[in-house]
């Protein structure tokens, strides 16, 4: 339909969460097209970038999460916000959506790699809906893929200790800051609150012990439930 909204995603992606979950927060319907399984093979057509999310909008094709979001508060002024008014808190918000996207992720594909448990629930989430022979095909793509992308960036070369302590640093500050108005900026939901939310969520999703390590804060579970 020439007025729908379709969100072309990997369900397993947090990017594609994170715009699902703008989406909600704007009050946007949509419709979704999964390319799990070997229909991944399709998704570098979908832009030059060649990477999902990918967002069907007002005849228009828009890909990446943080263009998206943008994209949505400046066609939707009217809408719920995702980036404050105020300058200065928008510049908070940008900071936090940055950190999530440039380095918490990290920690999320650490803790999907690393955990052979895990790994299979991120492996039949990403081929769920297709057929059983593709999470065979699919396994050892999504392991060597996921662990080249952490030795590029760097967690990939750190000891499994290392990796973990720092990770509860970053636990204990989103908690510290989510004490003072159970939100990461000002007194309301931002893209902030949603692009953090969303790395720790897929976290929650797939990693049993992780995810209880993450509810085990406060504030944090309070928080994460609302997004």
């Amino acid at each position: 339909m020439k007025n729908s909204v379709v969100l072309h995603q990997w369900e397993i992606s947090p990017f594609c969460q994170k715009v699902a979950r703008m989406l909600k927060f704007k009050g946007i319907a949509y419709e979704t097209a999964n390319y799990n399984g070997v229909l991944g093979a399709k998704v570098p057509m979908l832009s030059k970038v060649g990477k999902v999310p990918v967002l069907d909008i007002n005849g228009q094709r828009i890909q990446d999460s943080t263009r998206i979001a943008r994209y949505l508060d400046e066609t939707y002024p009217e809408l719920p916000r995702l980036y404050p008014a105020d300058p200065l808190q928008k510049a908070y918000v940008e900071l936090w959506e940055d950190w999530a996207d440039e380095l918490l992720y990290f920690y999320e594909i650490h803790f999907r790699v690393s955990d052979a448990e895990a790994f299979n629930h991120a492996v039949a989430i990403s081929a769920e809906g297709r057929p059983k022979h593709e999470v065979i095909l699919l396994k050892p793509l999504l392991k060597s893929a996921l662990s080249l992308q952490l030795t590029m960036q760097g967690t990939g070369r750190m000891a499994k200790a290392d990796i973990e302590a720092e990770f509860i640093r970053h636990l204990e500050r989103i908690e510290l800051v989510l004490s003072k108005t159970g939100w990461l900026v000002g007194e309301v939901k931002t893209l902030a609150d949603i692009s953090v939310g969303s790395q720790l969520l897929e976290i929650v999703r797939t990693n049993k012990v992780w995810g209880a390590k993450i509810n085990s804060y406060p504030h944090i579970a309070q928080w994460i439930v609302q997004l």
